[in-house]
């Protein structure tokens, strides 16, 4: 089994698999041996990037995702098949068709393609740090928005693969490039968020400056003090707003309440420390505020399907 935590750990795999790697001016080509197999990317590997692939695996490859970073990758397969998976009971098999699928769990993502077989598909890809930079702040809520409806619905977008063809097919290198890949990006990503609104169930939400920066101040306190949160009434105190407006407004940016956010990002705190360090359960269990070692069992495995133990094994699986 592979790990990946980084785009940058997907180009060292090509590498350990044999790729000779070529920066095309708009991107990068990796071609594998003498066989007939090759990646090729264009545009910001770290943010908006596109796609295509055409590659036999000798072997049987598994590899594990734990990206630090939420991200919407579409994929429009031509051959092949590909098998994901970050819960058991949640297997999704990749076939000839447009799939879609948002990444905005820290639960590893398993992968697993079956050897012998040829793997041809295109893929657009859209990092958080797209819309981040491009002035597009994305609220929890959508990322949830966008799990639900694009993850379980048949994508019907001949825009999207259209921009893809642009791309393919653009010969410009460079500077130039990068500037008119950005406006792709941004067409490709209106296209995107209109897929979300249209198979989502509510409708969007707009918040003056001021709800806003309320929120983001509670979410900084919350963050802040996630073994011992503040009540709700310290935390409308803190952020001087009332009780029912600072409710309101948390529901509606980032898609929950404030004490699920608040046990989201508990989970999110033992979910670290079970990877990287040795602590014990008891001791990760009181770290993150759980009051009993069988309430951050039953918290923990509501929110990841699985228990404490088993996802600390998943984590520290080496190759």
């Amino acid at each position: 089994m592979i790990k990946i935590h980084s785009i940058d750990e997907t180009l060292r795999l090509y590498g350990s698999l044999g790729a000779h790697q070529t920066d095309t001016g708009n991107g990068d080509l990796f071609t594998f041996g003498n066989s007939n197999s090759y990646v090729r990317f264009w545009g910001d590997l770290h943010g908006f990037c596109v796609a295509s692939v055409d590659m036999v695996f000798p072997e049987e490859l598994i590899t594990r995702s734990q990206f630090h970073e939420r991200y919407i990758g579409i994929s429009f397969m031509e051959e092949g098949s590909v098998m994901t998976y970050n819960r058991k009971t949640e297997i999704r098999e990749s076939r000839t068709g447009v799939d879609c699928y948002v990444f905005n769990s820290p639960v590893p993502l398993f992968m697993k393609i079956s050897g012998g077989q040829r793997l041809r598909f295109r893929g657009m890809y859209f990092l958080e740090s797209f819309f981040r930079e491009n002035g597009l702040h994305l609220y929890d809520s959508f990322w949830e928005d966008a799990k639900h409806s694009l993850n379980s619905n048949e994508i019907h977008s001949p825009e999207l693969l259209s921009i893809f063809q642009r791309i393919e097919k653009c010969p410009l290198t460079g500077e130039p490039f990068q500037i008119w890949m950005r406006g792709q990006g941004l067409a490709a990503a209106g296209y995107l968020l209109d897929l979300v609104l249209r198979y989502a169930s509510a409708p969007p939400v707009y918040l003056d400056e001021g709800d806003k920066a309320a929120v983001a101040k509670a979410k900084q306190i919350i963050r802040d003090n996630v073994a011992d949160v503040p009540t709700i009434l310290e935390l409308c105190r803190k952020v001087s707003l009332n009780k029912n407006k600072l409710q309101k407004a948390f529901q509606l940016t980032e898609g929950k309440s404030i004490g699920e956010y608040a046990r989201t990002l508990r989970m999110e705190l033992a979910l670290d420390l079970l990877e990287k360090s040795d602590m014990t359960m008891q001791e990760i269990a009181k770290a993150v505020g759980c009051q009993s070692i069988s309430n951050f069992y039953r918290i923990f495995k509501k929110k990841f399907g699985e228990t404490p133990q088993t996802v600390r094994d998943m984590l520290q699986t080496t190759h």
